[in-house]
């Protein structure tokens, strides 16, 4: 005859106490890890409620967001960043083109501060004054050339001598930067200048004429353009 208790699948009595006994501790165990988690805020299943604060900050931050969107979105125009054309796709209007005056000041502020000051008074000794200069203020012909081709040697100005060199700007400007700085030294009301403008025309008519490699010396342009005409 076969045994009874090796026939049942759970085994002897002693077998089955010890697996009774394993799934009382592991439930046990179980329950003590869940109070755990519930206790200490550890990892739970399933989902939370959203709070409602929550999901209303988020409402109002949709709404000012639109809003947003629509005020600043210029229609969404696809002229809106395009700098030729117009919010409204029209063509833009263009900017209000310097005077003579105002170029020849930005020249001047670039290039002719360092010697002739921004007061226009030169540097006693070294450079000469501009202000009220006959240089300066004389026949426009001679300032034009100067400031092309430059000039060097000794010359009288406001009954001072200086002996420097003035650098020939002929290759660094082009007819109207020169126009225009001769313009302003020439017409600078703060200098109480008011003698004629320059023209781009006579700036290029003088550049081919007297086109030259080196600079003016100072009996050249007092005998091309004299004080006493």
């Amino acid at each position: 005859m076969s045994d009874p208790d090796q026939n049942d699948p759970a085994g002897p009595p002693e077998s089955r106490d010890t697996l009774e006994i394993g799934r009382l501790q592991d439930d046990a165990l179980h329950d003590v890890h869940t109070e755990l988690q519930r206790t200490k805020g550890g990892p739970r299943t399933g989902f939370r409620a959203t709070p409602i604060a929550l999901m209303f900050l988020f409402g109002v931050l949709v709404f000012v967001g639109g809003i947003y969107t629509a005020h600043f979105s210029v229609g969404f125009d696809r002229f809106a960043f395009d700098e030729t054309q117009g919010v409204k796709g029209g063509p833009v209007k263009p900017p209000t083109p310097l005077t003579m005056f105002e170029v020849g000041q930005k020249v001047f502020r670039r290039n002719c501060v360092a010697c002739h000051q921004p007061s226009g008074m030169g540097l006693p000794g070294a450079f000469p004054p501009l202000v009220q200069s006959e240089w300066a203020l004389g026949i426009p012909e001679r300032v034009v050339a100067i400031i092309l081709n430059g000039m060097s040697g000794e010359i009288e100005v406001k009954g001072e001598t200086f002996n420097s060199v003035m650098t020939p700007f002929g290759s660094l400007l082009d007819d109207r930067e020169i126009a225009g700085v001769a313009t302003y030294v020439r017409t600078n009301p703060e200098w109480g200048h008011e003698a004629s403008e320059v023209t781009e025309e006579m700036v290029g008519g003088i550049r081919a004429q007297y086109e030259r490699a080196t600079q003016w010396k100072v009996e050249e342009i007092l005998r091309i353009f004299p004080f006493e005409q």
